[in-house]
């Protein structure tokens, strides 16, 4: 399996071109903590490349969600093929998740998020 993460802007993509196993999502995880930890919480798993995916796979992008989100950041999952949109709506992942068509889409719904935290957090100090 190969992945890849890069930076655009304030989050992290993930590209991953095949299924997933336990070994190399410990390995995938691990550096994502370590990202978390430089405070990069944002990241977009791009799925472009898989054809299909498997229990294990989607136990790997419930991980990244998790970890994201407790530490204050979203995870977006973009360029998925029909069968892996029918599978997150069977597993009733689909609301779980956000789910964008494109990369572009993906880097775009991010920013809106992130600004609308710092809107709602600058907010909440200012009413303190």
């Amino acid at each position: 399996m190969e992945y890849s993460i890069t930076q655009k802007e304030n989050s992290r993509i993930l590209a991953v071109d095949n299924l997933l196993n336990e070994y190399e999502n410990r390995r995938i995880l691990d550096e994502i903590d370590e990202l978390i930890l430089d405070e990069n919480i944002h990241f977009i798993v791009d799925l472009g490349q898989m054809d299909y995916i498997n229990s294990t796979g989607f136990s790997f992008l419930i991980a990244i969600l998790t970890k994201t989100r407790n530490a204050g950041g979203e995870t977006i999952i973009c360029n998925i093929n029909e069968k892996i949109s029918e599978l997150l709506v069977m597993m009733k992942l689909k609301n779980v998740f956000t789910v964008c068509d494109t990369l572009e889409e993906s880097i775009e719904k991010l920013k809106e998020s992130t600004e609308k935290i710092a809107t709602e957090k600058t907010k909440e100090l200012l009413d303190d």
